[in-house]
């Protein structure tokens, strides 16, 4: 059976707080404690395949699991599980032999290879809620750990699961929590903790991945796919920005909000305008803090310390006012991060991915109507990209976030195309938008050093170095225009 449920972090701290929602009122809690033990062979081949393997132990009783499939974004989680009563702490996979796992390779003597590589052990309480009759859901609350060898990672998660009723309905209760206590949704399983623990993996900025399409698709489910892939990108960098000051977390997470953004965009005509038109509020809001944290960090990490390779007086001074001048807007991004709004935005997103799609009349699949797009998004960017060495910042600045809108929508549906055109496409795409992002870096950078008020000698060096920067981006931008056009895919197919 498919296993559907929304997950989220909570503070510790938050745990009495939620213990005395009003949501949960009238619920009689139940505790338990459990103990769950996660077997793999020593080359994580189960990890390799989407599927988690787990022998679990609630007071007296054992029961083994397999849980198979990638998990979901915006907290939504839909994994295959099948489990199986044991009378003790042992696993027969014999009783696994119609699911994924007897497919895999060496199955008949996968047993010999399993052992423990990770377990978890939390404190959960449940309540039942009955939302309207006939409809309840169940939430949990769980706090422990999860142990590898000597290493440790805590966990606090609640979980909410529809049991009967209304499916959907789990998301207007999930609203209705968010907007009372810190919960923030996580595409992060049990599983996939223990795992990162036993691999010793640290944080790290997650980069966007490939979308796999097919040609004979549905547009709708080419929608679900790149947006999906997109609200995981964000997500996976989310907890980098709230624990870190690595400023690539928030690099990673601006990508993330543009893909989602071109995507929806993209598929307007597939999943109907109505449902772009509701987020693009939030997106815009979300994407604006982000862009002030961004700007200091590249003028921090970037385009200052160039300059300063050829400058030869002290800028320690300028140093420290940039330092501080960060902080606020990272904190900024974290306080929004973690705010409802941003939670209330996740939930309907992935509510939208829960139900089914009432999907436009389409001509064609999912090739023809990428073509249709990309297509007209390219002749729309070429036209506005004329003339692009002569314009103001702010024209060129317009004409780069285009780029980049282009540039997602390729990629998303870069699987349809042939590869090697579709490479030499994006690549020059991609050389065009570091060259109109580094004229966009030295202007930015001319702002914000005379906000932060340089000293007159470094001020008038920044003033010729940054000039000096932005003709050097400039002289081959109408050349790099021509390649972009002249490599459209589509053209040389």
């Amino acid at each position: 059976m498919a296993e559907v449920e929304l997950k989220f972090e909570l503070p510790p701290e938050a745990h009495a707080a939620f213990r005395k929602l009003a949501a949960l009122e009238g619920a009689a809690p139940r505790r338990a404690m459990l103990l769950a033990l996660y077997f793999d062979t020593p080359r994580h081949d189960l990890a390799r395949h989407a599927m988690a393997l787990r022998l679990r132990r609630s007071g007296g009783e054992w029961k083994q699991a397999l849980k198979a499939g990638a998990g979901g974004s915006g907290g939504l989680h839909a994994r295959d599980e099948w489990e199986y009563g044991r009378r003790d702490a042992s696993i027969d996979l014999s009783l696994f032999a119609a699911t994924p796992l007897a497919a895999l390779p060496h199955a008949k003597r996968l047993h010999e290879r399993l052992a423990e590589v990770f377990r978890v052990e939390v404190a959960r309480t449940t309540w039942r809620v009955e939302l309207a009759p006939g409809t309840s859901v169940e939430v949990a609350l769980d706090r422990g750990v999860v142990r590898c060898g000597k290493r440790s990672a805590p966990i606090s998660e609640v979980e909410v699961e529809s049991l009967e009723g209304a499916p959907l309905a789990v998301f207007d209760f999930a609203e209705r929590l968010v907007d009372k206590v810190a919960l923030r949704t996580s595409a992060v399983t049990k599983a996939e903790r223990g795992y990162r623990l036993a691999r010793g993996e640290p944080l790290a900025p997650v980069k966007a991945h490939t979308v796999a399409m097919e040609g004979s698709l549905a547009p709708a489910d080419g929608a679900r796919a790149a947006i999906d892939s997109a609200m995981r990108q964000l997500q996976d960098n989310e907890a980098g920005v709230l624990t870190t000051t690595d400023p690539e977390f928030v690099h990673q997470m601006r990508i993330a909000l543009r893909r989602l953004r071109s995507a929806l965009r993209a598929f307007r005509q597939a999943t109907g305008p109505e449902l772009e038109a509701r987020v693009r509020a939030d997106l815009h809001w979300i994407t604006q803090a982000t862009g002030k944290a961004r700007d200091l960090d590249v003028l921090a990490t970037q385009t200052l310390p160039a300059m300063l390779t050829a400058y030869r007086g002290d800028a320690r001074d300028l140093g420290r006012r940039l330092a501080e001048r960060r902080r606020r807007p990272r904190e900024g991004v974290r306080a929004e991060i973690a705010s409802a709004r941003q939670e209330r935005l996740m939930l309907f997103l992935a509510k939208w991915m829960a139900q089914p799609i009432s999907q436009p009349p389409s001509d064609g699949g999912l090739r023809q109507f990428a073509r249709a797009v990309i297509e007209k998004r390219h002749a729309r960017w070429v036209r506005k990209a004329q003339g692009v060495e002569a314009m103001t910042d702010a024209e060129r600045h317009r004409v780069r976030i285009a780029a980049k809108r282009l540039r997602y929508v390729a990629e998303g549906f870069a699987s349809l195309y042939r590869r090697k055109l579709m490479d030499e496409y994006l690549r020059a795409l991609s050389k065009l938008q570091d060259d109109l992002g580094r004229a966009n870096d030295a202007a930015v950078a001319e702002r914000l050093l005379g906000e932060l008020a340089a000293p007159a000698p470094l001020a008038a060096f920044a003033q010729g170095w940054l000039a000096a920067e932005m003709r050097s981006c400039l002289q081959h931008l109408a050349r790099a225009v021509k390649r972009v056009d002249r490599s459209a895919p589509w053209e040389n197919a």
